[in-house]
């Protein structure tokens, strides 16, 4: 306060006591002159009153102010009420207060602010004094925050309220109430708790919150629209859009704002929501529905011509790929994919589907385009041999005493004897010799046979049957045979299998009683090659052969047969149109017989007439002969069929060639 203000206020204050002394009157009124000139201006009226500090707190008093300077009305007032003020020097001006009705010491003070108020002035409360400072500043001080409504706060006093919002959206209230406040007071919202800020007087935060419960009811301004989606895909669009407005939700921790329905049909998207919620649901729509430039899709389909899509899909799944916060710097790491790429086979159109960005994408077609090539196919000819060195020879004297006799009204001749080793019967068994049916011998032995018939003997009464000396010479000799002549088509690595042969029942369990019943297994019995090829640059050609070949050895228990089984499994490397062959010796048996009547057969010379004896060598080999063919144009596979069309033309005619130039190897191996 400069000097010249010292000297009027020490100049008024003892009229002003001497007045109300006077007087005796309750009334009290303090003048000051204006800045102009005094002599121009007319003395401020005043009533007499008690001095302020003469006051109690409990007193009524009356206060009629006219154009008074502020300061003037500061001083007044820190004496009334005891308050220590600071004034800021931005603080001036002349205030009129009218007041006909007396009031207490605590609403003059109320009376205080508000004059501060109506004149751009605010009163800010700072431990042990109050700073009397221009209102806009005083929105940036510490002054007083609330959370809830005080009943018994001063009307005027600035402070800021925290006014939480239960339904309403805080930046439409606060649109809402910005209108309703004077420049200098602050409006603010907060989103993510639904709160609403405001600092104003304390009277107008009153008013505010009465408009605020009003309106922040349940469903209130919300309505429905229908906005169309033209170039996205509404179910997926609003699952987007819902999904940001969920965590925004979240975040408030309060009721669910914006409503999303999509009608597949129509392609359209059902808001319920407010004016704002409904304005930001179009501002997102247009945003996200727009066509995706090409390119840039990041949904991609791409058809497999050679690849299997299920195989490549696991192979392109297994790619190392990006994680977050992975470095590219330090050693150089070979290419990795995004971690949100995703690829998924389509079985029914053979293809992979593939979420991934564009930079993604690329990579993941070369890749694709490098394994999605052309496999060579193989012809693969197979030659099953079995070749049998079987040779025996028979040799002696067989003897059979026999007679005729009628069986079914026809005439055969029976007897016994000694017979080494014929196809008629064991030795010494009686026997048929003529065929019921043609009358005619049937059981001679195979090879040279020889033998002299005769009538019967009869000595006295008893009749002895004539004696037949037959002498047989016979020698067998096999070579070989053809098993099979399989011929298989597939491709490169893929596993091909074929099998020739018959399914046989085989008795594993049998029961008899009460009920009978049995139980059977089948088993396979026949040819069966099983072949895995891998071709390199070279056309040279790796085989994972495994072939197996059974066949019944006994028949004389139907549902218990005994078989021979013989199987190869291994791995050649054959060169594309080269024969290979594998097997080898499988079987080598050497036997002897010697038939001879006892005594007689051991005479020396003359024993040979009662005496027969064989000999038997038995040599199986199986082999397996492989013809790869590597198939890479359609010129060599047309050869093929050309070939295999030629075969079947000389099948028709009579020529058979079940192996074409491969039934000569064989006999090379047999002469060795």
């Amino acid at each position: 306060m400069t000097m010249r203000k010292i000297r009027k206020f020490s100049i008024i204050m003892p009229i002003v006591f001497l007045v109300c002394f006077v007087a005796g009157s309750a009334h009290l009124s303090l003048a000051q002159p204006r800045q102009q000139n005094p002599s121009s201006q007319p003395a401020p009226s005043m009533t007499p009153g008690p001095s302020p500090s003469e006051v109690s707190p409990d007193s009524f008093i009356s206060i009629d102010f006219n154009d008074v300077e502020i300061e003037v009305f500061i001083k007044f007032i820190s004496e009334l009420t005891g308050k220590n003020f600071i004034i800021d020097r931005r603080v001036k001006g002349t205030i009129s207060v009218i007041s006909p009705t007396r009031i207490s010491v605590n609403e003059a003070y109320a009376v205080f602010e508000s004059v501060l108020d109506v004149h751009g002035f605010a009163a800010v409360d700072a431990g042990d004094v109050t700073k009397i400072i221009p209102s806009p500043y005083a929105r940036t001080m510490s002054i007083e925050t609330r959370l809830k409504e005080e009943a018994d706060s001063p009307n005027d006093k600035i402070v800021t309220q925290l006014i939480h919002l239960k339904y309403a959206d805080p930046n439409e209230v606060k649109q809402l109430c910005a209108p309703l406040v004077s420049k200098s007071s602050v409006v603010l919202s907060y989103a993510p708790t639904n709160m609403l800020i405001i600092t104003d007087v304390y009277s107008n935060i009153k008013r505010l919150i009465n408009i605020i419960n009003a309106i922040d009811v349940t469903g209130i301004g919300k309505e429905i629209s229908v906005l169309p989606v033209e170039h996205a895909d509404a179910e997926e669009l609003s699952k987007t859009i819902d999904s940001v407005f969920n965590a925004e939700q979240q975040a408030k921790k309060g009721q669910k704002d914006v409503i999303l329905v999509s009608d597949k049909r129509t392609n359209i998207i059902i808001v319920l929501a407010s004016q704002t919620g409904t304005e930001r649901v179009k501002k997102l729509i247009a945003m996200l529905d727009k066509v995706t430039p090409k390119g840039n899709e990041s949904i991609h389909v791409y058809y497999l011509e050679n690849a299997k899509a299920e195989d490549l899909a696991k192979v392109l799944q297994e790619f190392p790929t990006k994680q977050q916060g992975d470095s590219d710097k330090g050693k150089k790491m070979a290419p990795v994919l995004s971690e949100n790429v995703k690829i998924t086979a389509d079985k029914a159109t053979n293809s992979l589907i593939i979420v991934a960005e564009k930079d993604d994408y690329e990579v993941l077609k070369e890749i694709i385009k490098k394994l999605d090539m052309f496999r060579s196919m193989l012809y693969i000819e197979c030659l099953l041999m079995e070749i049998n060195k079987d040779e025996s020879l028979n040799i002696g004297t067989e003897w059979l005493v026999g007679d005729d006799t009628s069986i079914n009204g026809k005439d055969v001749l029976w007897g016994g004897g000694f017979s080494g080793g014929a196809t008629g019967g064991d030795p010494g068994y009686l026997q048929s010799a003529y065929s019921a049916s043609t009358g005619q011998p049937s059981l001679l032995p195979p090879g040279f046979s020889m033998g002299v018939f005769g009538e019967a003997i009869q000595i006295g009464n008893v009749v002895f049957p004539n004696i037949a000396a037959i002498v047989s010479a016979y020698k067998k000799d096999r070579s070989y045979h053809i098993l099979s002549t399989p011929q298989i088509l597939t491709s490169e690595n893929e596993k091909a299998k074929i099998t020739v042969g018959k399914n046989i029942p085989y008795l594993t369990k049998a029961s008899s009683g009460d009920t009978d019943y049995a139980n059977y297994e089948y088993k396979d019995v026949g040819i069966s090659l099983e072949v895995t090829p891998q071709i390199n640059k070279d056309r040279q050609v790796r085989l994972e052969i495994a072939m197996e070949a059974t066949k019944l050895e006994s028949t004389t228990d139907l549902f218990q047969p005994t078989t021979l089984k013989r199987t190869i499994t291994t791995v050649v490397v054959v060169h594309d149109a080269h024969t290979v062959v594998i097997g080898g010796l499988i079987d080598d048996a050497l036997s002897s017989t010697d038939y001879r009547v006892p005594c007689l057969g051991s005479i020396p010379v003359v024993g040979w007439l009662f005496r027969s004896m064989g000999k038997a060598a038995d040599q199986t080999n199986l082999y397996v002969f492989l013809t790869p063919h590597v198939l890479e144009t359609k010129a060599e596979i047309d050869a093929i069929y050309d070939s295999k069309n030629l075969n079947m033309q000389d099948i028709e005619a009579g020529n058979i060639k079940l192996f074409k130039d491969k039934i000569s190897v064989p006999t090379l191996i047999m002469n060795e």
